[in-house]
Formats: structure tokens, sequence, C-alpha cells
């Protein structure tokens, strides 16, 4: 009996990726499936829409699709640099370097990655301004402190069972503490605690109240 051999696609690019951007445009963020009873499509479904009717996708879409493939093709230069990539962001280097999709798996895969760039470029801004900050340091070891701090990110640590938050005070200082819940990014608080170290370029706080 003969083997059975998957379909191969002969899917342009620049329809793929726009017409992933399309989809994301549509559901806000990346729907892998629909619960029972509920109404909708996944991208992956919209996708396919969006394949089979090209017209549909809008040159807007097509430029945010290109936008989305230029990063992932510049994760090139980060492995030129020494940087390790996790498998994923491999991954979808390697497809991203593709100008034909010929397989499914390649359609999933780049379904995925308009919501996964969003999440990208902001951690990418988030990790700038924390490197850009110019105010240096503040106060000195063991001085109680209070400052105005513009939260960049706050990351759960399973090993600690707490958030590490990171921020930039109106005085341009990078600050990090650890906060026993998240603390959304871009939010404003006044964060009064302890001088532990001077790391780099940053603060550490301890013993931090969020006010």
């Amino acid at each position: 009996m003969a083997r059975y051999q998957r379909p191969v696609l002969n899917l342009t690019a620049s329809d793929v990726w726009g017409a992933a951007c399309a989809a994301q445009r549509i559901n806000g963020s990346y729907v892998k499936y629909i619960p029972d009873g509920e109404q909708g499509e996944t991208n992956r479904q919209m996708i396919e829409n969006f394949l089979a009717n090209t017209d549909l996708i809008t040159e807007a879409d097509r430029e945010q699709g290109e936008a989305v493939r230029k990063y992932y093709k510049g994760l090139t230069f980060k492995i030129l640099q020494g940087k390790k990539l996790n498998d994923f962001d491999n991954t979808a280097m390697v497809i991203a370097n593709r100008d034909v999709i010929e397989s499914n798996y390649d359609v999933a895969v780049i379904a995925s990655l308009p919501s996964c760039y969003a999440r990208a470029v902001e951690r990418d801004n988030n990790n700038r301004k924390l490197e850009n900050a110019r105010g240096g340091f503040i106060g000195r070891v063991g001085d109680k402190v209070k400052v105005n701090v513009e939260v960049v990110r706050s990351n759960f640590s399973q090993q600690w069972n707490v958030y590490f938050v990171s921020g930039v005070t109106t005085d341009d200082q990078a600050v990090f503490f650890s906060y026993r819940e998240a603390i959304p990014s871009g939010k404003l608080v006044i964060a009064q605690g302890t001088v532990k170290a001077h790391r780099d370029n940053s603060t550490q706080l301890n013993r931090v109240k969020v006010i």
C-alpha cells in the first residue's frame, strides 16, 4: 500500500503573512480554538478564507505582514551576534525566510506570529526604556526612599512566588523590586521602600509598599 503523502502547498509568502495579519486585525488576538457553543472563527480558519480570496487582504494587512515577517527575519542577526534563540523563534525565523509556503504547519505557525510580534515589540521597547534610563542610581544602600515609577514590566517568579517589577522613575532612573502582585505595564505608582543594591544601571528596592 502506498504511503500517504501530505499535499504540498504553493502559497505566496506575502499572501499568507498578510492573511495572518488580517485575522489578527479581526480577532484582536490569536484565537487558537473556539469553545463549544460559542461563535467565531479561529485565526487559522480566517486565514484559509482570506487565502481563498486574496482580494480581501487589505494593503494595510500586507504592510503589517511584511513588518512581522521582517522582524522574524531579523532574528538571523541575533544568531550572528552569538545569541541563542529558543526553538519557537528559530522556527519562525526559518519560515520568515521562505518566499513560498509549502506546508500547513508553516501556515499554522505564521497564524500565531502577529500576536507574538506585538508582544515582542512591546518587550523590546520596554527593554530599551530601561537600558536608556539616564537618571543614575537612587540614594544610597540602606536609604528609605519614595519614588514615582512608571511600570515597564512585571515578571512572575515561580521560584520566589513574587512578581519582579521593573520601571523608570520620573527622574529617569531605572528601578526594580519584588511585589506580591502584578502591576500593569504603563501604570504610574508610588513605590516606597529601602535601597537594597545598585546593579548595572538600576536600583533595587526592598520591602516595597506600592501606594
